[in-house]
């Protein structure tokens, strides 16, 4: 359902208020986008006092985002910016787009997802996702703070080999990476669960073999073009130079290459 939205004014964008309230596969990554580096917030000084904020470093994503929630409203593109950390140390942030609404019927129905204002150090991951779901939440939290990425080296018979493939899930949260660690686990017979603690942020990092799977799992049943290219392009770059990975539920993915 489309609506205006009020908030004690008029809003002049539209979008569906009801995104959030039934689960489908473009809900949930939508979702699993938020969930990994969307934000929500009430600004209690204002008169629209709930926003949902999508930021990215890809524009292209963002307009798929806009598709299926029907939102009309502007990407709005931030550029190069400098931030005083409180270790001292001045970071600048690469240039970045993002859509923001104003909605409290959205903000109220992600609430009950177990999204929350300042979320990054809490969150956990979501229960009862639906099956037919959980592989587009996992593919929306990847695309929003995870990485893949392959090792190359010279060889001796060959210019070039591959060594190793790895899926990267990024979290403030260890709590939210030991619950999907667990998802992965049941649904991929993954036994890997170890969360790594950098400097900023922990992580769950997988070997080529679990990669693999993770990557068939993710990308299955993709459409509407919710998936980040740029991302997509790696796995299918090694499985170029690595084609003895492919089985036939690769094969198909990437022969559709959405």
């Amino acid at each position: 359902m489309f609506s205006l939205d009020p908030r004690g004014g008029h809003n002049r964008y539209k979008f569906k208020v009801d995104f959030f309230e039934k689960w489908s596969p473009e809900m949930a990554y939508v979702l699993g986008f938020l969930y990994a580096d969307g934000d929500i917030e009430d600004v209690k000084k204002s008169s629209r006092t709930q926003y949902i904020t999508f930021p990215s470093k890809d524009r292209d994503i963002l307009e798929s985002i806009k598709k299926v929630i029907g939102s009309s409203h502007p990407i709005q593109y931030r550029p190069r910016r400098k931030a005083l950390f409180q270790n001292g140390k001045v970071y600048e942030s690469a240039e970045s787009y993002r859509i923001r609404i104003g909605s409290k019927k959205l903000f109220e129905d992600l609430i009950k997802l177990g999204l929350t204002p300042r979320k990054s150090l809490i969150i956990k991951f979501p229960k009862n996702i639906p099956d037919d779901c959980l592989n587009h939440f996992i593919r929306g939290y990847f695309d929003g703070d995870g990485c893949a990425f392959f090792q190359k080296a010279k060889g001796i018979t060959k210019p070039i080999i591959i060594k190793k493939l790895s899926a990267i899930f990024t979290s403030g949260s260890s709590a939210f990476l030991q619950g999907l660690a667990e998802v992965l686990k049941n649904k991929l017979l993954i036994n890997h669960d170890k969360i790594y603690n950098s400097s900023r942020a922990f992580q769950l990092r997988y070997s080529t073999g679990d990669s693999v799977k993770i990557f068939g799992f993710m990308y299955k049943n993709c459409s509407d073009g919710l998936y980040l290219k740029r991302k997509f392009d790696i796995f299918s770059e090694y499985f170029q130079m690595a084609p003895q990975k492919i089985n036939l539920e690769i094969a198909e993915l990437l022969r559709n290459s959405y």
